[in-house]
């Protein structure tokens, strides 16, 4: 029986061990050397396990990372922040979907692209419908692949989008 997605990206990030044992937060700093204006991306996963694991993997980056546990606290994040220049979620969350989640979000920040990450690939691919923007990628992916889409949408960017309104 094969790893599970969790395990299997887990063996496949560069773990920082200084972050290894601080409290999660809203906002995580970057570990590596603060660059001018890092992108901001918003991570929405359910699975705080998940969550906190891609959050740690992308400030390792160099990414300033929000996380949010679901739709609600995402879409408060969404608000309250002039400029996030990817959305990266999770497909199945209690309440609200990944997709209705990205319908929501766009409203506010109608540019900004969604990487959604889930492990029902082939239930998403017929209810996407026309989004733009917008790529999926298997949970049980390893974090080279997640942050070569990562990578991928913010190279599009240009200019970086800003909050609508």
């Amino acid at each position: 029986m094969g790893l599970s997605p969790v395990r299997k990206f887990m063996n496949t990030f560069p773990l920082d061990q200084s972050s290894a044992d601080s409290n999660s937060s809203q906002s995580t700093a970057p570990s590596r050397e603060k660059i001018a204006d890092p992108p901001t991306l918003l991570v929405v996963d359910d699975d705080k396990f998940f969550r906190e694991l891609a959050a740690r993997a992308l400030c390792g980056q160099g990414y300033n990372v929000l996380q949010a546990n679901g739709a609600a606290e995402a879409l408060r994040l969404a608000g309250a922040t002039a400029t996030i220049h990817l959305l990266v979620t999770d497909f199945v969350m209690p309440e609200v979907d990944g997709l209705e989640l990205t319908r929501r979000f766009r409203t506010l920040h109608p540019e900004t692209p969604v990487l959604m990450v889930s492990a029902s690939l082939p239930l998403i691919q017929r209810k996407v419908g026309n989004l733009d923007r917008f790529v999926l990628v298997e949970k049980s992916s390893t974090f080279d692949v997640l942050l070569g889409k990562v990578r991928a949408l913010l190279n599009q960017l240009s200019p970086l989008p800003l909050r609508a309104g």
